[in-house]
């Protein structure tokens, strides 16, 4: 999606300030990805700490105008909230009423314009190295959009003036389906990127208690 001045120079003082404040750190499972665009698009799954997740892990990519983080779309009416979300890229989706308009956005993006879309398949933040049941829209557009897909892990909650830390997975495809999606598969693949979640968290703390 090709970013007007105003959008680009908010972005770019946003991610500066992020810098400054959080310091992120990241720490890559495999190869490094990101900053390059050679591997995009991507669906990122992360887990959700608090409302600078995406900010905060687009600006450790290095990814930060080509990032379209979910938010819940009730956020967008908010006066100041409202105005960071519509500014940095978010997709609304709406929690009260459920529908796949998410979805289809996503795929514009993914599909069209080349670019990632990250869901925090949660659905509301956690304690800290919490995980709470994932939702199964994350499956679905996983299946449908057939791109790569990469679980961030993110070690909050973050804190200013302190190193923020994210580990990166290694990126994968979502397996074929013989019977389609039905909700056996859904649930199935759902619990997989969860406990996937959970083995990138487990894997980062090993790491850092090694520092």
């Amino acid at each position: 999606m090709k970013l007007n001045l105003g959008n680009r120079i908010f972005m770019a003082v946003i991610d500066a300030i992020i810098k400054v404040l959080y310091h992120p750190v990241v720490h890559y499972e495999g190869e490094k990805w990101g900053k390059d665009g050679t591997d995009f698009p991507a669906i990122i799954i992360a887990n959700h700490t608090g409302h600078l997740d995406g900010p905060v892990m687009s600006s450790a990519l290095g990814i930060y105008e080509r990032l379209h983080c979910l938010a819940a779309k009730d956020r967008f009416d908010d006066k100041w909230f409202g105005f960071w979300l519509r500014h940095t890229n978010c997709i609304p989706i709406d929690r009260e009423n459920p529908n796949i308009s998410w979805i289809h956005d996503s795929m514009r993006l993914l599909k069209a314009d080349k670019e990632c879309v990250a869901i925090f398949p949660e659905g509301r933040h956690g304690r800290r190295r919490e995980q709470l049941p994932f939702h199964s829209g994350v499956t679905l557009l996983a299946v449908m959009a057939g791109e790569p897909v990469i679980l961030v892990y993110i070690d909050g909650p973050l804190r200013i003036f302190h190193s923020s830390h994210i580990m990166v997975g290694k990126p994968f495809r979502v397996r074929d389906s013989e019977e389609g999606i039905s909700p056996e598969f859904v649930k199935e693949q759902t619990e997989l990127f969860q406990n996937g979640m959970k083995d990138l968290m487990n894997e980062y703390i090993r790491i850092s208690d090694g520092r």
